[in-house]
């Protein structure tokens, strides 16, 4: 027989790499499903609640919290545990009265900051941009964000600071040398960084990036940098 969908749950030890639960406790854990962030770089929402945050104990527990919207992911109510949350999303519960914010840490894992409650600005990379009906210019963002704006100096790999859950644009971050980065893959995940200077690419290599940190200096692919502020980021990144 042909199959009927995606999988609901998957092998703890099949999950990806940034999931961090202890593999060999049990044999299942909650699959994220497709949607703003790629499978490999998020978890379920029901994981950050039961596993990470630890509001609930189980499945049912999960579930009623999540009916009586008591769940915020950057500002909207979620019903969905197996919602995917992803690298910088803003996780609010609000009869803790707590807000946390999605990063990596040194060991290539989604983690928890706990932020103020309430915060609602949050960062996100153009990873795509093109001009569309009576010359109005469309963004697609890392988090499956779009915006449409008449006029805007972002471009591809430029970061928007925004405001959530309205989607104001509060602020372009330019990929330039001298900003900070936030490094989101490879060797160094989960480190601050200052732009040194950019290798441009060809269609055969990617473009190269030379980043500054307290450790010395190292080169990475673009596609692994997220823009988080000039002289120091403008949200919490560790």
């Amino acid at each position: 027989m042909a199959n009927k969908g995606q999988r609901r749950r998957e092998k703890r030890l099949a999950a990806s790499r940034i999931v961090p639960l202890l593999r060999k406790a049990h044999v299942w854990h909650i699959r994220a499903k497709p949607g703003p962030h790629k499978r490999k770089n998020s978890v379920a929402l029901g994981f950050v609640l039961r596993d990470l945050i630890g509001i609930t104990q189980n499945a049912r527990e999960t579930k009623v919290v999540l009916n009586q919207n008591l769940v915020l992911v950057d500002g909207k109510a979620e019903k969905d545990s197996r919602r995917p949350v992803g690298l910088f999303d803003l996780v609010s519960v609000l009869n803790e009265k707590k807000t946390f914010r999605v990063l990596f840490n040194r060991k290539g894992e989604l983690s928890l900051a706990e932020e103020s409650f309430g915060s609602n600005e949050k960062i996100c990379k153009v990873v795509g941009k093109k001009v569309v009906a009576n010359g109005i210019t469309q963004l697609a963002t890392n988090d499956g964000r779009s915006f449409r704006e008449k006029k805007t100096d972002a471009d591809v790999g430029d970061s928007l600071l925004i405001q959530v859950p309205e989607q104001k644009i509060l602020k372009v971050l330019k990929e330039t040398a001298g900003k900070m980065v936030f490094v989101t893959d490879g060797k160094h995940i989960g480190s601050i960084a200052e732009i040194k200077g950019m290798d441009e690419g060809t269609m055969g290599r990617p473009k190269l990036v030379t980043l500054q940190t307290p450790d010395g200096e190292f080169k990475t692919v673009e596609r692994n940098i997220i823009v988080v502020g000039e002289e120091k980021p403008l949200v919490r990144v560790e």
